[in-house]
């Protein structure tokens, strides 16, 4: 390989970069087919037995890797993926869940969907590449105060973990102690950098997202609806088999004249809803009950579209998805809006006013909405069988040794109750009064730290009770613990330079670490020399933008860490800091991984707005898209939070768009997948 041909450490860095962040968000978006699931593979169908090509590889590779070694989970039987997984996952794809191009706005699927990806990419380049080893100061010390510290703990934090023996430290301090002041200064610096990564996450999606509000209102529904008390009184029954008896009869036995009759030798029927189905049933009718409100009013509006105008756009939310396929293209490709598209399937072609056009895009959204949550009441409450309480019942079955050890070691019942408390808390600082008619206070990042440090200590105990007292539990985490990190060495360990992932030259110093020389052969591998350039200076436009997003990742740090100093007894007694709000407002959350989630809800196709002329399809990113994502179930606006709240939701203007990549995507992608599906092989031949 030619100097020609080998990529520096930075564009390989961006150039992985782009690649497991596409190949991410693909694969997850692309499990809403049917027939994506059904070329899945291990372990979602049984081992073929000559050689298939897997439809989600980098998936495949992360299930492989993290979650089917979880304890208790690697006990699962392959009827478990095959028999209920695999039919619950078809069963919600066949059921044609709304897209967000026909609601106008950005879904609660597609929100958590690309929170999802965003979190994945980075899972799965340290999972291909490695963590790059660096050498360490021995007993180094950490003020918690200075952001560059916390920065660095962080990242001295795993090196020590997943090169030293930190690990094993960490358990046995833990199993000793519920106090975070007795482990190591880089365990506690460390702890400090998770707590505002994490409040960043709850910040980011919660406040800043424009569907936050529609999250918290679905979270508080269940929360009212979840019966504590009961729940408590049975984890405290001493006898461990009585104990887990009593919770699946509580949470999962059917309510119907079968349960009754069982008791007497009768034969068990899958009718009816358990506690858990009329708790999903509940939440998702009552918002069905208020979205058939305003539909209702839209129809006995004077400025609505005509009645048969009405019954088109109702019946287009339950046509087959090949046939709203059809007409969301005819829509793209006339640049005219999916309620126009739809009403032009008519003949003659009816008109209509541009009042009476938001009208018709509102009732296609609501109607679309109320089928979503129609079939998902169907698939999780009404099927047969009984695929969702088939599945809890297996997952309740192969943890049953966990569940066991747990209660023989920890207060479950003080566990639940600290949950209550915790999400108490929660929904009470992120819920914003989309009614009020005063200036609403928007909770920062600094608040969500303070949240998570209030009820650190619970789950501090915890960890302790469970390490202290079950032994097996301790050996059984820690021996999946090691493996996990494992995942994380790189097999030719290359030196990083001192600057962190916030530095200007964020850890592109180690490259794409183990798959640094895959890229290198990919970029060879591109014969056409216009083909190879193009792909390179997309390459190094992807690295600048990189950089800056480490660089506002970086501000938002210090100002987080700073802000984040202030008691809360100093805030009771002096006025809010203004500065310190408007920079976290000003910067964003911290975390590189938020704003690319924010640039992937930037991105999601929207239908053209309403208008004489309709116009260009909008993106995410569009203010009238924005405040149609903000609007409740109730058609409150909830939008005061996405407007004060950062970057984010900024305006166009404000933004540093993500760089065109197609190039590099249509020369090299399909090469990264082979490399992929050749890394799936390897495992498989590992024994899979």
């Amino acid at each position: 390989m030619t100097d020609k041909t080998q990529l520096s450490s930075r564009q390989a860095h961006a150039l992985f970069d782009i690649l497991t962040s596409h190949a991410t968000l693909t694969e997850i978006e692309n499990l809403k087919y049917t027939d994506i699931i059904a070329t899945f593979g291990p372990p979602l169908q049984p081992q073929p037995s000559t050689k298939q090509e897997s439809s989600s590889p980098l998936l495949r590779i992360l299930l492989r890797s993290f979650i089917l070694d979880l304890p208790g989970f690697r006990n699962v039987t392959s009827h478990f993926w095959t028999d209920s997984v695999v039919p619950l996952a078809k069963a919600l794809d066949n059921s044609n869940l709304s897209e967000s191009y026909d609601k106008a706005s950005v879904g609660i699927r597609r929100t958590l969907s690309t929170a999802i990806a965003s979190i994945l990419e980075s899972v799965s380049r340290g999972r291909l590449g490695g963590y790059p080893k660096k050498s360490l100061k021995q007993d180094s010390l950490y003020d918690q105060g200075n952001p560059e510290d916390v920065v660095k703990a962080w990242d001295d934090f795993l090196q020590r973990i997943i090169y030293g023996n930190l690990l094993e430290k960490m358990f046995v301090k833990a199993a000793r102690t519920d106090k975070l002041s007795d482990h190591e200064p880089v365990v506690q610096a460390a702890h400090q950098y998770a707590v505002i990564m994490l409040a960043s996450l709850l910040h980011h999606n919660l406040i800043v997202s424009p569907r936050g509000q529609s999250i918290i209102s679905l979270l508080n529904r269940v929360h009212r609806l979840a019966p504590y008390f009961l729940i408590k009184q049975t984890l405290r029954v001493g006898n461990a088999a009585s104990m887990l008896n009593g919770m699946t009869q509580l949470l999962l036995a059917k309510m119907n004249l079968s349960t009754l009759t069982s008791w007497f030798g009768g034969q068990v029927s899958d009718s009816g809803m358990n506690l858990l189905q009329q708790i999903i049933s509940q939440v998702l009718g009552a918002e069905n009950t208020e979205l058939r409100k305003r539909a209702k009013q839209i129809e006995q509006s004077k400025d609505a579209p005509e009645k048969p105008q009405l019954d088109l756009l109702r019946e287009y939310s339950s046509k087959p998805a090949d046939e709203q396929q059809k007409i969301r293209k005819e829509s793209e490709s006339r640049s005219i809006s999916i309620a126009t598209a739809v009403l032009s399937q008519s003949t003659p072609s009816p008109s209509i006013a541009e009042k009476a056009h938001k009208y018709a895009l509102d009732y296609l959204s609501l109607h679309l909405s109320i089928r979503d949550r129609e079939q998902l009441i169907q698939v999780l409450c009404h099927s047969s069988p009984d695929l969702l309480t088939t599945s809890i019942r297996e997952l309740v079955s192969v943890y049953d040794p966990i569940i066991r050890a747990l209660h023989k070691a920890v207060d479950l019942g003080s566990g639940v109750t600290d949950l209550q408390s915790f999400l108490d808390d929660l929904i009470a600082l992120a819920h914003i009064d989309g009614k009020s008619t005063k200036p609403v206070q928007v909770p920062t990042v600094k608040d969500f730290v303070r949240l998570l440090q209030n009820h650190a200590k619970s789950s501090h105990v915890f960890i302790h009770q469970a390490l202290k007292n079950g032994k097996e539990l301790s050996e059984w985490y820690h021996e999946y613990a090691i493996h996990a990190i494992s995942q994380y060495k790189q097999q030719q360990p290359q030196q990083m330079n001192s600057q962190t992932e916030h530095g200007k030259d964020a850890k592109t110093a180690a490259a794409a670490g183990d798959f640094t020389s895959a890229l290198n052969w990919l970029i060879s591998s591109l014969q056409d020399e216009t083909d190879r350039r193009e792909c390179l200076e997309q390459i190094d436009a992807h690295a600048s933008f990189l950089d800056f997003l480490a660089q506002r990742s970086k501000k938002s740090m210090d100002v987080t860490v700073r802000a984040s100093l202030a008691s809360p007894q100093d805030n009771a007694t002096s006025s809010p800091n203004k500065e310190d709000a408007n920079a976290v407002e000003e910067k964003g959350s911290p975390g590189i991984f938020l704003l690319k989630w924010q640039h992937f809800i930037n991105a999601t196709p929207i239908t053209p707005g309403p208008g004489p002329n309709d116009g260009k399809p909008r993106t995410g990113k569009s203010r009238s898209a924005k405040d149609q994502s903000a609007m409740d179930v109730e058609g409150n606006s909830t939008a005061a939070a996405a407007t004060a709240s950062g970057p984010g939701n900024a305006d166009e203007k404000e933004e540093l768009e993500p760089p065109d990549v197609s190039h590099v995507l249509q020369m090299l992608g399909p090469g990264f997948r082979e490399e992929l599906r050749r890394l799936v092989d390897v495992r498989k031949g590992e024994g899979e």
